[in-house]
């Protein structure tokens, strides 16, 4: 069961989202870096591991898009995606709804 903090951490990042998708690209995307979803959550009030992991949870339910091959680091792991759309309404439901 997933706790009121953890359901307003969600709603915080799909907010972050979508401001970040009221400036897109010449090609209607955005490039949302790790370090940005990092920097978000503490500003926040999150843990920034918690958020990159809720961020990576969301999608596709409240975001598509793809990660970018050249941003992975030396672990193997992603840290940035470009990102096409992000949900209006109720993006978290489905990561909400399985925990």
């Amino acid at each position: 069961m997933t706790s009121e903090p953890e359901r307003q951490h969600v709603r915080q990042m799909i907010g972050f989202l979508q401001d970040r998708m009221r400036s897109p690209d010449d090609t209607g995307e955005v490039i949302v870096r790790r370090q940005e979803v990092e920097e978000f959550a503490r500003s926040a009030g999150m843990d920034e591991a918690e958020a990159w992991e809720i961020f990576r949870a969301l999608k596709p339910s409240a975001w598509q898009g793809q990660y970018m091959d050249e941003s992975r680091s030396e672990e193997g792991e992603y840290t940035s995606a470009r990102i096409s759309w992000v949900d209006l309404g109720l993006g978290g439901q489905a990561y909400l709804g399985d925990q």
